[in-house]
């Protein structure tokens, strides 16, 4: 990995995670002193993680490993302090932290939608730096403001979610039938349906290998 110089700006470092297979989704000051960066997966994410030994070892919770190593390794190069969504409790609050970035919000269905990423967003860690380092004008407008039709109110094929719950046994039950075999490999259809999400072409072995751990297989 490229060094990184002592002054920092948000573009110097989102060009060195872009080289470890991962994208900037999000920043803010956490504080008065401190800046925290959100972390998901780059457009080349796949074909990054497909070379790495968390891929390639047949061991549990890949992805989670991966973006462990990876993440601290860039935390060690900026000085910063690595948070993780996983490996609780406690766990880190990236919900709020992702709606404190200005750049998702909870959709009609509850869950987030992002500005680029759409309801396909996933963050894979955050990195909180010790300096207030600038960051871009970020009032952007929620995207589901101005979407007309919806569609992902009405997308799920099993029924199991709507504004009002999530049926966790249902989708479960739905994703083991031929029909949930689009689910599996397309990645969910509540997601997909999501006029900004249509944009992120995800891989299809990227899309079964998070429903795989979704179902608890890996």
């Amino acid at each position: 990995m490229a060094s990184i110089p002592k002054t920092l700006t948000l573009g110097e470092i989102a060009a060195n995670c872009i080289s470890s297979g991962l994208d900037v989704s999000g920043a803010f000051h956490h504080n008065n002193n401190q800046t925290l960066i959100l972390l998901s997966p780059a457009k080349d994410f796949w074909e990054t993680f497909k070379v790495s030994h968390e891929y390639q070892d047949n061991s549990l919770n890949p992805i989670d490993r991966w973006s462990t190593r990876i993440i601290s390794e860039l935390a060690i190069q900026l000085s910063a302090t690595p948070k993780f969504p996983f490996g609780g409790p406690p766990y880190s609050p990236f919900l709020e932290w992702a709606k404190r970035s200005n750049r998702a919000w909870i959709s009609p269905l509850g869950m987030l939608v992002h500005d680029t990423m759409g309801m396909m967003i996933s963050y894979r860690g955050a990195l909180i730096l010790d300096s207030l380092i600038k960051l871009p004008n970020t009032k952007s407008l929620k995207p589901c403001n101005t979407c007309v039709n919806k569609p992902c109110i009405n997308a799920c094929p099993a029924r199991a979610i709507s504004s009002i719950e999530y049926n966790i046994i249902k989708c479960h039950s739905f994703l083991k039938t031929s029909g949930g075999k689009v689910c599996m490999t397309g990645a969910c259809q509540v997601r997909t349906s999501c006029p900004i999400s249509v944009a992120v072409q995800r891989d299809p072995e990227h899309n079964l290998l998070h429903m795989r751990a979704f179902k608890g297989e890996i």
